[in-house]
Parts: C-alpha cells; structure tokens; sequence
C-alpha cells in the first residue's frame, strides 16, 4: 500500500490579523488525514492558538470567561488567575507546574479570544507557612526555614517554574503577583482586628466569639449554619490565625492589588487552583473573604467573584469547581 505525504502552508492576512495555518496531509489508498495547527500574530506578538489542545477543565473556565466578557460589554471585567502554588520546603511538585500551566493557557486563549474586552493578571502564592487544615482543625506547622519567605521579597521563584512562566508569550515575568502565606496570616490579623471593632458598634451576623477563662475564639457562621474558626487567643492581645483568615486575607490582598492595576474594571473574578487537600482552607476562606473582608460598602457596584479549581493528584480529569460570589447568592459547586 502507497502513501503520500504532503505539508503545506496557508497564510491569511488582513488589517489587524495574520494567521499561518501548518498543514500536514496523509493519503493512503482512499483514506485520508489531516494534521495542523494555528499561530495566530496579533499586532506583531505572536500568540499560540491552545484550542485544537485545550484540556476539558481549560475550555470549561474559557466558557465562564466568555459568557462574563459577553454579560459585561461594553464595560470591561478584569480577570486573575493563580496557579503554581507550592511549599519552598520541597521540590516543586506535578501540581505546582500542571496549574501554572492551565493558569497560563487559559489567559492566553482568552487574550486572544477577547482581546480588549477584558484584562488579565496572573499570580502564585507560596506555602511558607505549612498551613494543615482538615474539617476538625487548623494548624500551621512550627518549624520552617529562613528563607522561605525570600521569594516574595525578591520575585525570585523556583526555575521549574521560571521555566514554564518563560514559555508564555503573554507574560511579563516582573509582573506575576507573589505573595506568601505568612504575610496573609500577620495582615490577616490586623484585618480581623478592625472587623472586630466594627463588631462591638454594629454586631455582624457572619461573627460569634466565644469567651472563656483561659482562651478566646472568633468564629465565622457560615450561610448554613456552620461555625468555621477563625482566630484564637490566650491573651487579649494576642491573636493566632487560622487557615480561613489567611485565605480570606489573601483573596482580599488579591481584589485590591487587580483594582489597582485595572480600576476602569467593572467585574473581577478570581480564579485559583488549588489541591483538593486544600479544600476546607480554600472554600472557607473564599467564603470568609466576600461575606467579611470584601464586604459591598469597600467593593461598590464592582461584582466579585472566587472560582477555586481543586486538581486530583491521581486524574487530570478528575476535578471540583467552587464558585463564591459576594451577591446573595446560592455557593454553586460542581463537580
């Protein structure tokens, strides 16, 4: 049996687009194949169309992102996705570069896609605190090393993931938002402080505190019902945080840094992946972010939204979608 192989080009140009369409065409007997893919050259940056790659999970958030850009035009919401999450105590792990890597696809199909209709920011967080949190409680590690927290001053990230950042054609490396979990913790605090003096003279709903002899609790109620802790303290003016808050903390460090870069935004939605043994830390902290520290009278008419992406360890197909919003809304998971 015969077969012909042929490779061609086309190019397509016109005002504002050029593509160049690889081809590769197998014929064999009266069977037959074709092969491509397409770079896509926008303004004189060239841009690696994913679509003909594109993972299940990348074209399910594409989705959410194109349905959002298209509720919202003419007025433009600003998107943040966070991948890359990893502990500085060990080497970077498979989750660590998989979700910088669907971060990173999923903003460069979406640039594409959207073009001026949207804005785009990109960022990791660093586990330099070795946060331990199940459904019955919250720890964070005691030992840790000097220069865990070094990367968040510096910029400085691990080369695995240096390596995959510098693949991107859309990111501008000294623009990538670092920051620590340590930091959420002590910022944390402070923001907790301030939501308790708010408390005193007009008690919130979200807040219970639980006094006794030797310690004192804070916990957040969540919508059904559930008391989630969030900070302790065995002196009055001592206070450890727990996972919520730093989340919570980081979300919140998250909306303002994104304002700031973008403030004609009309919409900001942050979309972060996470371990699905991250799961009670992240959702709660999600959730104590839109009902406590972003609440409506600091955020304004913008919309705000957490979508956390929980990734399998085992199957890429294996996933949770989480969606916080800060309107009175139903928590929407799906699985």
């Amino acid at each position: 049996m015969s077969m012909i192989y042929l490779s061609f080009t086309i190019w397509y140009v016109n005002e504002n687009h050029c593509f160049d369409m690889d081809f590769i065409l197998f014929v064999s007997g009266n069977m037959l194949a074709v092969s491509g893919f397409v770079v896509k050259f926008i303004k004189g940056k060239v841009m690696k169309m994913n679509d003909l790659t594109l993972s299940d999970l990348e074209d399910k958030i594409l989705g959410v992102i194109h349905r959002e850009v298209n509720h919202y035009t003419p007025k433009i919401p600003a998107f943040y996705l966070e991948g890359g999450h990893y502990d500085p105590r060990y080497p970077v792990n498979e989750f660590a570069k998989k979700s910088l890597h669907h971060a990173l696809d999923i903003a460069s199909n979406a640039i594409v896609n959207h073009k001026k209709n949207l804005k785009i920011s990109l960022g990791i967080l660093i586990d330099d605190l070795g946060l331990q949190c199940g459904a019955e409680s919250c720890e964070i590690l005691p030992t840790q090393l000097n220069n865990t927290d070094d990367a968040e001053e510096s910029g400085e990230l691990p080369k695995e993931l240096d390596a995959i950042l510098a693949q991107s054609k859309i990111v501008k490396r000294e623009r990538m938002m670092i920051q620590g979990e340590r930091t959420c913790k002590n910022r944390g605090i402070q923001t907790l402080r301030r939501i308790l003096d708010l408390h005193r003279t007009t008690p919130l709903p979200e807040l219970e505190i639980e006094e006794a002899e030797s310690l004192t609790k804070i916990f957040f109620v969540n919508q059904e019902g559930q008391r989630v802790l969030l900070a302790e303290s065995k002196s009055k003016d001592v206070w450890t945080a727990k996972c919520p808050v730093i989340m919570a903390q980081h979300y919140s460090d998250v909306y303002d840094r994104v304002a700031k870069l973008h403030p004609q935004a009309h919409a900001l939605h942050i979309i972060d992946f996470s371990e699905t043994d991250d799961y009670n830390k992240v959702i709660n902290g999600a959730d104590v972010a839109m009902k406590l520290f972003l609440r409506n009278e600091r955020i304004g008419d913008r919309a705000v939204k957490i979508t956390n992406i929980f990734l399998s360890s085992f199957d890429d197909d294996d996933y949770i979608i989480h969606s916080t919003s800060h309107c009175a809304e139903r928590l929407a998971a799906e699985a």
